[in-house]
C-alpha cells in the first residue's frame, strides 16, 4: 500500500471560480498562480496546510534573498527546483511507507491502536465528546488517505493535549502549538502571491529568519528522528517549528476494495517546545501591558488569540504596525512585507487581507470548543514604520469601540439595578458584529490618507459615524424591543438617556484625539 503525497490529490484548493478541487503537494507548488486559496474542511485544518506548504516551499526554493524572492513573486515557482528536492527526497512523502511513513512514528506498531475517529477532532471518540457529532465505540470508522493525511497535519499543529496512548509510560500531553495564538497568515490575490507573502527571506546557514539555524529541516527530512517518547527541546529552525510533531503518530491502513483505507490509528505524546514562542513563532503577533512606574520587570509576551465576543480587528494595532518591541510585536512575516515595499518591489497602494486563524479548548483542556477563522484588511502603507501615528489613531479607534460597548453594558445594568431585576448578559454582542466590515474601511481610509499626505479628517469621522450607529442602533431595539410599560418604560428611557450622554462625549473625545495625532503626522 502506498499514496504519494506528492502526486495523489488530497490537498483541498478553491479556483477561482469558487470550486473546490484536490492536488497534491505537487501540483499545488507548481500551479499556485492558477489557484486562489488553500480552503479545507475546518479554519484550524487550513492554517495546519498552509504551514506544511510553507514549510516544503521553503525548502524548496527558498528564496535566500530580496533578488531571489522577487523573482520567484514575478516568474512564479520553478519546475526544476521542485523536480531537484523531489529526487532527493523521493520516500519521505509516502503516507503508508514501511520505514518512514510521512510524520509518523513506526514504533508505535507496538501500541492497542485505537478507531481513526480520535484523529478527526470533529468526532467523538473516548472523552472526546462533541456536539453535533454520535459516533460510538462500536462504529466502524475508515478514512480515506487523503482525509486521514490532512487529520494528521492538523492534530499536529492543534491537538488539544490530555491523556493518548503511551508509548511506555507517559500518558500526559500538552496542547499542540497552534492552540497558544492566532495563526496570522497575509492573503494575496492568488495562492502564489499568499506563500510568498508569508515566506521571509530563508537561509538556515545564515540563521535566517529568526531563530533558524544551520540544522533546520521540516519533519519529514529528519534522519534521526527515531525515538517514540515524548521530549522536550528547542526548534531547530523556522522550518522545524512549521512542521512541529507535537504527537507521534501511527496510521493503520487496510487494502479494501476502494483502495487503502486508514481502520485504526495510534496517538501517543510528542515534542514539546522548550522556548518562548515570542523569540521563534514568525506568524503570529505579540503583547504585553506597559509596565507601571515601580514594576522592575516587563510581564511576559502574550500571543494575540481570537477572542469569540469582539473580533480580531480590535487587536490590529499589534496585528499590523510596527512599534516599541518591548510592548508588542506583530507577526514577523509583516516586518518581511514591510521592508519589500520599502525597497519598491511591492508597491505601497495594495490591500491585502490578514486571515487569522484559531482554536477554542474548553475548560477541559482536551475538550475543543470552537474553531473560527478572521479578516482584517492589512494596507501595505499601514506596515511601514514612518507612519508613527498611526498606531494611536488606530489604538483610539478600539478604544472608542470599547467604550460604546460599555455603555451599552451599563446601561442595561442600571436599569436592571433600578427595577431589582437580573441582568440580561450580551447586549453587545450584536453591536460588535455590526463593526468589521467598518472598521476595514476606516483602515483603507486611513492608509490612502497617509500614501497620499492628506488630513486622515475623513476615515476618522467616517469610524466615529460607523461606531455612533452601531451602538444606536442597538440600544434602540433595547429600549423598544420589549414590551414595557409605565415605571419600567419610564427607567428604560433614562437610562436610554445617560447612554446617548455618554456615546456622545466618548465620540468627540475620540476625534478631538486622532486629530491631534494626524496634525502632528502633518507637521513632521
Amino acid at each position: 500500500m502506498a499514496f504519494d503525497l506528492m502526486e495523489q490529490p488530497w490537498l483541498p484548493v478553491e479556483r477561482y471560480d469558487g470550486t473546490i478541487e484536490h492536488v497534491g503537494l505537487r501540483a499545488l507548488l507548481l500551479q499556485a498562480g492558477n489557484l486562489r486559496r488553500v480552503a479545507a474542511e475546518t479554519p484550524t485544518m487550513t492554517a495546519s496546510l498552509y504551514r506544511l506548504v510553507m514549510a516544503l516551499a521553503h525548502r524548496v526554493y527558498g528564496p535566500t534573498d530580496e533578488d531571489a524572492w522577487a523573482r520567484l513573486w514575478r516568474d512564479g515557482l520553478p519546475t526544476n527546483s521542485m523536480d531537484e528536492y523531489q529526487e532527493r527526497h523521493l520516500d519521505r512523502f509516502d503516507l503508508f511507507h514501511p520505514d518512514r511513513p510521512f510524520l509518523q512514528c513506526p514504533p508505535l506498531a507496538s501500541c492497542t491502536p485505537s478507531s481513526p475517529a480520535k484523529l478527526v477532532l470533529e468526532r467523538a471518540a473516548g472523552n472526546n465528546v462533541t456536539l453535533f457529532d454520535h459516533t460510538t465505540a462500536n462504529d466502524e470508522v475508515l478514512l480515506e488517505p487523503g482525509l486521514a493525511a490532512r487529520w494528521l497535519v492538523t492534530v499536529h499543529a492543534y491537538d488539544p493535549g490530555g491523556t493518548k496512548t503511551p508509548y511506555r509510560k507517559i500518558k500526559s500531553s500538552v496542547r499542540g502549538l497552534a492552540n497558544y495564538f492566532g495563526v496570522a497568515l497575509v492573503e494575496g490575490g492568488t495562492l502564489l502571491e499568499t506563500l510568498l507573502l508569508n515566506m521571509p527571506i530563508y537561509r538556515p546557514g545564515w540563521e535566517q529568519p529568526l531563530a533558524t539555524t544551520v540544522r533546520d529541516r521540516p519533519a519529514w527530512e529528519d534522519n534521526t528522528f527515531h525515538n517514540p517518547e515524548p521530549e522536550k527541546r528547542p526548534a531547530l529552525g523556522w522550518t522545524d517549528l512549521l512542521t512541529w510533531p507535537a504527537r507521534r503518530i501511527l496510521l493503520i491502513p487496510r487494502q479494501t476494495e476502494n483502495g487503502p483505507m486508514v481502520e485504526k490509528v495510534v496517538i501517543a505524546p510528542g515534542s514539546e517546545l522548550h522556548q518562548d514562542l515570542v523569540d521563534v513563532e514568525l506568524m503570529s503577533a505579540f503583547r504585553r501591558p506597559p509596565r507601571k512606574p515601580r514594576q522592575k520587570k516587563w510581564e511576559p509576551f502574550r500571543a494575540v488569540r481570537l477572542d469569540e465576543r469582539r473580533g480580531v480587528w480590535r487587536h490590529t494595532e499589534t496585528l499590523l504596525l510596527a512599534g516599541d518591541e518591548q510592548q508588542r510585536r506583530r507577526p514577523r512575516t509583516l516586518e518581511h512585507i514591510a521592508e519589500l515595499v520599502d525597497s519598491g518591489v511591492i508597491p505601497d497602494d495594495i490591500v491585502y487581507t490578514l486571515r487569522v486563524f484559531g482554536q477554542r479548548l474548553g475548560s477541559q483542556a482536551a475538550v475543543v470548543q470552537s474553531w473560527a477563522e478572521e479578516t482584517v484588511a492589512a494596507p501595505v502603507a499601514l506596515l511601514r514604520a514612518q507612519y508613527e501615528s498611526a498606531g494611536p489613531i488606530i489604538g483610539h479607534a478600539v478604544d472608542l469601540a470599547d467604550k460604546a460597548a460599555q455603555a451599552l453594558r451599563d446601561m442595561e445594568k442600571d436599569y436592571a439595578a433600578a427595577m431589582s431585576v437580573d441582568r440580561e448578559p450580551g447586549i453587545d454582542l450584536a453591536y460588535w458584529a455590526r463593526l468589521p466590515r467598518s472598521f476595514d474601511a476606516f483602515l483603507r481610509t486611513l492608509a490612502q490618507a497617509f500614501r497620499e499626505g492628506d488630513p486622515e479628517t475623513t476615515a476618522v469621522e467616517g469610524w466615529a459615524d460607523a461606531v455612533r450607529k452601531a451602538a444606536t442602533l442597538t440600544a434602540n431595539r433595547w429600549a423598544y424591543g420589549s414590551p414595557r410599560t409605565g415605571r419600567a418604560l419610564s427607567q428604560a428611557g433614562r437610562t436610554f438617556g445617560r447612554f446617548t450622554g455618554q456615546l456622545h462625549r466618548h465620540i468627540n473625545v475620540f476625534t478631538a484625539q486622532a486629530k491631534q495625532f494626524s496634525s502632528q503626522e502633518a507637521l513632521t
